[in-house]
């Protein structure tokens, strides 16, 4: 199945100028990303979940592996906001394995309204919804530690650790 989507994803895709790497028109974006987050498989019980993300994962690593990097950000806060607003059972280590690595992914590529995003889930009620807030700090935390913070990004890396005083209870 992923050997048929990178086919699919290479017929489509356009040289860049450099002639290293792939782009897409907006139009296939799109669709691209339309496609991921519109797979339908029952979420009923953690394996399911598990396989689930894996699956989505695996096509997003094919994306990945196809694309240039400035074309990764957008399809990744697409399938980030998909995912953020189905149910997963993150007290299921492995299900909690698979989300925080495929949101890690997802991050790593750069989604410049992440912290935005992040502020506003923190407003949102309920308990499942901090929970995952928690669960994707922690992912946006890990994956920036360590990288160093350019000087016009330290109001971010400032917000980034004030908002779990929000998350207490």
């Amino acid at each position: 199945m992923f050997e048929i989507w990178q086919a699919l994803l290479l017929v489509q895709g356009q040289l860049t100028e450099s002639h290293q790497h792939l782009t897409a028109s907006p139009s296939f974006t799109s669709r691209v990303v339309s496609i991921v987050t519109q797979i339908s498989l029952p979420l009923e019980t953690p394996e399911a979940q598990a396989r689930y993300l894996n699956t989505i994962s695996e096509l997003w690593m094919v994306m990945k592996n196809v694309f240039t990097t400035t074309w990764l950000p957008s399809p990744a806060e697409r399938i980030l906001a998909s995912l953020l607003k189905k149910q997963f059972d993150l007290s299921n280590e492995t299900v909690k394995i698979h989300w925080s690595r495929f949101c890690a992914e997802l991050i790593s590529v750069g989604i410049p309204t992440l912290m935005h995003v992040l502020h506003t889930k923190t407003l949102s009620p309920g308990q499942e919804g901090m929970e995952v807030t928690r669960g994707l700090w922690a992912v946006l935390a890990k994956n920036s530690a360590g990288a160093g913070v350019p000087e016009d990004n330290w109001m971010n890396l400032v917000q980034l650790l004030a908002m779990p005083i929000g998350l207490v209870d």
